[in-house]
C-alpha cells in the first residue's frame, strides 16, 4: 500500500532560499544609505542648534530682541532677514551672530527701514 507521499525537500528548500535572497536584496538596497541619512541628520540638527543660540542671543540683547529677524542656518552659514529700523541695528544683530558658536559665515541681508518699529516697542 502506497500512502501519500511528503513533499520533496529540495524544492522547498529551493524556494525559502529564493525567499531569503530577494529578502536580503530588498534591505540590502533599501537600507544602504543609513549613514548617509544619519549624517544629514547631524547636519540638520548642528544646524537647528546654531539657529536656536543665535534666536537666544537676540532675544537677550536689548537693543534687537524686539525686532523682527528671521534666521536660517544652512551648513553653519547664517542668512539674515527682516527689517531693522537702523543701520545699527543691522550692525549690531550682525556681530551677536557673528559671535555665536557655530557661526561659519553670516549673509546679512537685513534691510535698514526707519518708518518700522520694533515689534512691541514704542520708539
Amino acid at each position: 500500500m502506497r500512502t501519500r507521499s511528503n513533499i520533496s525537500a529540495v524544492p522547498v528548500a529551493i524556494v525559502i532560499l529564493i525567499v531569503i535572497a530577494v529578502l536580503y536584496y530588498s534591505f540590502d538596497s533599501r537600507y544602504q544609505d543609513i549613514p548617509a541619512d544619519i549624517n544629514s541628520a547631524g547636519k540638520y540638527t548642528d544646524d537647528a542648534a546654531t539657529t536656536t543660540r543665535i534666536k537666544t542671543a537676540l532675544m537677550l540683547n536689548v537693543q534687537v530682541s524686539t525686532l523682527d529677524i528671521h534666521v536660517e542656518t544652512n551648513n553653519n552659514n547664517v542668512t539674515l532677514t527682516g527689517r531693522v529700523p537702523t543701520d545699527n541695528d543691522r550692525r549690531i544683530t550682525e556681530e551677536i551672530v557673528r559671535g555665536t558658536k557655530g557661526v561659519v559665515t553670516v549673509a546679512n541681508n537685513l534691510q535698514v527701514d526707519p518708518k518700522i518699529q520694533a515689534v512691541g516697542s514704542t520708539r
